[in-house]
């Protein structure tokens, strides 16, 4: 049975209101209906009006050229139906209005990611940035859950250096996968992390032996990376103390390894197997993803991708 969307009606005329208040339009920098055809086939949907063939001539001969509807006509018209929607939908709108293509000015894409999420909160939801282009924030509107945003901005930090479909794709998988398949989330992690040590290694000019394990491949990529401090007081102390600290990080990358020979993807398991807990699996993708930024960051340009499959390494 279909359930009935969490975020309330109450709720979504709030949010309307306030944007009608603050002449927080929609669709932004475009049209009204160039904006809802990202959203819904208006050409396939039929027309209010006699005199037009479907819906996209429809909204735009009321409310581009005669501009003759109510501006919240979008929240109770059937068509659109944007009170009653499911929430995904509904989230997919909001999140729009917010996107780079449609809002350029910054200061209102923060009044409105704020009224959104002022409102959103007591359901469960909230509008986070996942991704960017050109500089600029992408959102995405999804179920709250702990820690949830922390990974969101890493992810985002990730691809900073790492912007490719296949890296994104690990990333989605990653994150997304944490609270629902804590294996998956492992597995994933471990690759990531074997497609930035590898990539950067080939562009270092570094050869790379295959039977190298996660552990082994970390130990190379630090120390072909240069973790000297440019401003430092005393470069060469620090440098030393770092490379103590990634010595460290080496350790909890080999844990990593066994949780992924034990509970990641890639293995085969037996019918009554039960994955981690959903903290450990988090702990292990947070810290994975503090290092590939760490690494990349210090690599300090975009690195040119070598891609992996599972299994690849041995443990």
């Amino acid at each position: 049975m279909k359930m009935p969307p969490r975020i309330t009606t109450v709720t979504r005329q709030q949010i309307a209101d306030e944007m009608n208040i603050g002449k927080l339009w929609y669709h932004g920098n475009l049209d009204e209906p160039d904006f809802l055809t990202r959203l819904f086939d208006l050409k396939g949907l039929r027309s209010n009006d006699p005199r037009y063939d479907n819906a996209y001539e429809d909204i735009r001969k009321h409310m581009v050229l005669n501009a003759d509807w109510p501006n919240d006509w979008i929240y109770t018209d059937p068509r659109i139906n944007l009170l009653y929607c499911g929430d995904e939908l509904y989230l997919k709108f909001l999140s729009l209005t917010i996107n780079p293509a449609i809002r350029t000015n910054s200061g209102d894409v923060a009044k409105l990611l704020e009224i959104y999420n002022r409102h959103l909160h007591q359901h469960g939801y909230e509008i986070i940035q996942t991704s960017e282009i050109s500089g600029r924030p992408i959102f995405t509107g999804r179920q709250k859950l702990i820690g949830q945003a922390s990974l969101a901005l890493k992810t985002v930090e990730i691809r900073k250096y790492l912007n490719t479909d296949y890296v994104s794709a690990k990333i989605s998988t990653m994150t997304e996968a944490v609270y629902k398949d804590t294996d998956l989330a492992i597995g994933t992690a471990k690759e990531l992390l074997e497609t930035t040590c590898k990539s950067i290694l080939k562009q270092k000019g570094v050869a790379i032996n295959k039977d190298w394990t996660l552990p082994q491949l970390l130990n190379n990529t630090t120390s072909a990376l240069d973790f000297k401090p440019k401003e430092a007081d005393n470069p060469n102390t620090a440098e030393k103390a770092i490379r103590q600290i990634l010595g460290g990080i080496s350790t909890i990358v080999h844990g990593v390894a066994e949780l992924r020979n034990g509970y990641g993807t890639g293995h085969g398991k037996d019918a009554n197997f039960k994955g981690l807990e959903v903290k450990y699996a988090k702990l292990c993708v947070s810290v994975v993803s503090e290092i590939v930024i760490l690494f990349l960051a210090t690599q300090g340009e975009t690195t040119e991708l070598v891609e992996t499959v599972a299994d690849d390494l041995p443990f």
